[in-house]
């Protein structure tokens, strides 16, 4: 197996790095596990959200062996690309696939560039993991911007922050949130997403429209971090939410962010990438074990797991950016969760990827969210 990754590691990745209490299972299936635990990464055993009026709860992941962790993805994604290397994978940094290579109708291998050239590398399955700009998936077709959400994030790191706990932090604010995901008792990763419409001001001053963003629509955060310390300036990405029309196609799967991207509220996109990884493996195992003899394994078997794996977690995330929309909904519901503890929890497990997302639509849960 070959690992081709345009990158050198370690290097820096925009994300909210907040990780669900899910992830370990999958890093400990891959081999990662005892490598990410080495690391020491900040443990979160929930989350506290603030609503737009500062009304404020908090759940926490009961009845979990293990917490959720934050960890930067500069020391993390150098750790799993040695877990893929100590696994056997032919891991090659600073190799950019430019193009796919077509055969018999389907994908045949891509065309990549260490620096030599382009020339062809010909397999029987090419995985597009390469993220929101997938070469695979756009070479495909199969990939595109959201049509209505568009919406960007603008990431800083802040040392000296007061009130770190050992959780995470959401703050609503109209139309757009704040997420604080702290690495240390001191140190956070504090970022936020925004329309695309309220960047017009940022103009060449991303970092001046940072800090006044933040005074602005989250002065309670910004009041704490008045005695912090910004280490680095703040960098920005977007449009996040991309759509895909599949995540199959004759030769090729697409797993994490290349296979769509909806929205970073409920954190958790390395856990979804973690996951679909995990299912394609499984689909790719399968269909090479069936047709040994056949260039064009069937994969349509992943599409399938996929969907049934993430639809429900999906319409959640779709339901939270409504009430997101509408300050007055936000407001009355963190109240109704600021006196059910219970729901609270349920909520913040949904969101931490291991109570089911079906239970969020269920009779029992709506009535008493609506009724607590």
């Amino acid at each position: 197996m070959v690992l081709a990754d345009a990158a050198r590691f370690p290097r820096d990745k925009i994300c909210g790095e907040g990780i669900s209490p899910e992830a370990w299972r999958l890093l400990d299936l891959m081999g990662a596990g005892e490598r990410v635990r080495a690391l020491r990464p900040h443990p979160l055993r929930g989350m506290q959200l603030t609503a737009p009026d500062g009304t404020t709860f908090s759940g926490e992941y009961r009845g979990r062996t293990r917490p959720g962790l934050a960890l930067r993805r500069l020391a993390l994604d150098a750790v799993l690309i040695e877990a893929a290397r100590a696994a056997g994978a032919d891991v090659r940094e600073g190799t950019r696939v430019t193009g796919l290579v077509e055969r018999c109708g389907a994908v045949g291998g891509v065309v990549a560039d260490d620096g030599g050239g382009p020339r062809e590398m010909l397999c029987r399955v090419v995985v597009g993991a390469d993220g929101r700009h997938s070469v695979v998936a756009r070479r495909l077709g199969l990939l595109r911007e959201h049509r209505r959400l568009r919406r960007f994030a603008v990431r800083g790191y802040w040392e000296g922050v007061d009130g770190l706990a050992e959780r995470g932090e959401m703050h609503v604010a109209r139309g757009a949130y704040c997420g604080v995901a702290p690495l240390s008792s001191t140190l956070a990763n504090v970022t936020f997403v925004l329309d695309r419409r309220a960047m017009a001001s940022a103009g060449g001053d991303l970092e001046g429209f940072y800090r006044e963003s933040l005074r602005r629509r989250w002065p309670r955060l910004a009041e704490r971090l008045s005695h912090a310390r910004l280490l680095d300036p703040p960098r920005a990405l977007g449009p996040l939410a991309l759509e895909s029309r599949a995540v199959a196609a004759p030769g090729a799967v697409l797993v994490g962010d290349a296979a769509g991207f909806y929205d970073p509220f409920t954190g958790e996109g390395v856990t979804l990438a973690l996951r679909t990884a995990e299912l394609a493996a499984a689909a790719i195992d399968a269909a090479l074990r069936e047709t040994r003899n056949d260039p064009l394994p069937r994969l349509s078997s992943y599409e399938r797991e996929r969907d049934v794996a993430t639809r429900d977690k999906f319409r959640f995330n779709r339901m939270l950016q409504l009430i997101v929309a509408w300050p007055d909904l936000a407001n009355a519901i963190a109240r109704r969760l600021a006196r059910r503890s219970d729901l609270a929890d349920q909520l913040v497990g949904i969101a931490g990827d291991f109570v089911p997302a079906r239970t969020a639509f269920g009779f029992h849960f709506v009535r008493d969210l609506l009724l607590a």
